[in-house]
């Protein structure tokens, strides 16, 4: 287990959120309170699906649907009635539509999927980069950063030592400079909101994304023997939910996604390529997916192609029982 920061680290939800990791956009921000190792992308609980994926089975209707809409305001849309949720869906169909052709394709679908998440993420972005913009001037520096997130005494005594049994946040602190450096795309030594992305999540940005990995292994490899064991592997997922420890049937589930989803050499151990390929997924299968179910939920007429009047029609396709807020006045 570790302690979170402002900077977040890896959470707990490695088989939910890796399943759905794809239908996350290059751009990710939030922060996760868990005392698992693994980095919970984005804090995918407070937007993500919380249905599970799984391509083996009927996928969950509210996974499709909170893709489609996302997870913010779902309270407030639950309120809605059928007849005011057709309303805003109506509202929202002309922008599915991107060629203005009347119609909506599966890759118009694909497309607004993932501008779905990215107007969540970079509200959230922005109100995180103003909470650490001490001196409002649109930028955080390094000395704003630690300020805000360790207290005003590590400010230019980062590595200072523990006393009086206090934590030491030494190594902390010093994970979270090397990501700011990284995350610094153009070396200002400042992060504007889209670094500040990077700084956070770094899994979602080609120039941070090997910090990610490699603060993944370090906090999963227990006995720093440089690969990741099943005992490891079930260790973390344990973290958050101890209770679990007592369902031999989720243990003998998770036992079969190490050894026939991630261990793909079957040596028993996870390396650091095993590694990438699970956190790191670099297909958008999962999106398309979602996409085409929602197309083939709808279309009457089998033409792959979804009217207006179908998507209306069939509003409980995208809807579902439990309506979720867009991020448009609508």
């Amino acid at each position: 287990a570790v302690v979170s920061t402002q900077s977040g680290h890896y959470g707990r939800g490695y088989k939910l959120y890796f399943e759905m990791k794809v239908l996350l956009l290059t751009l990710c921000v939030g922060y996760v309170l868990s005392r698992s190792a693994i980095r919970h992308t984005a804090n995918e609980a407070d937007y993500m699906p919380q249905g599970e994926y799984n391509a083996d089975y009927d996928p969950p209707a509210d996974y499709d649907h909170e893709s489609f809409l996302g997870h913010d305001g779902r309270e407030e849309f639950d309120s809605l009635t059928a007849e005011e949720a057709q309303k805003r869906l109506w509202n929202i169909i002309p922008l599915l539509d991107e060629d203005g052709d009347g119609k909506v394709t599966v890759d118009e679908l694909h497309d607004w999927i993932k501008r779905q998440l990215l107007v969540y993420i970079m509200d959230d972005a922005r109100g995180l980069h103003e909470g650490n913009d001490v001196n409002h001037d649109g930028f955080v520096s390094w000395k704003e950063f630690v300020a805000t997130t360790y207290g005003l005494g590590f400010v230019d005594n980062e590595q200072q030592a523990p006393v009086n049994g206090e934590f030491d946040y030494r190594e902390l602190i010093l994970r979270d400079y090397n990501k700011f450096i990284s995350a610094d795309a153009n070396g200002d030594q400042f992060l504007s909101v889209d670094e500040m992305g990077a700084f956070v999540h770094p899994e979602e940005f080609h120039h941070t994304r090997h910090l990610a990995i490699e603060e993944s292994m370090h906090d999963l490899d227990r006995n720093k023997d440089g690969k990741i064991s099943l005992e490891e592997y079930i260790a973390d997922l344990l973290a958050d939910e101890e209770e679990l420890a007592n369902n031999p049937e989720w243990l003998e589930e998770e036992r079969e996604v190490f050894q026939t989803q991630h261990d793909k050499d079957q040596d028993g151990f996870l390396d650091i390529s095993e590694l990438t390929e699970w956190l790191l997924p670099n297909d958008d299968t999962p999106t398309r997916d979602v996409a085409g179910r929602l197309v083939a939920g709808a279309d009457e007429d089998e033409d792959g192609i979804l009217q207006f009047e179908e998507i209306l029609k069939n509003h409980a396709v995208f809807l579902g029982n439990s309506f979720i807020s867009m991020h448009y006045e609508l």
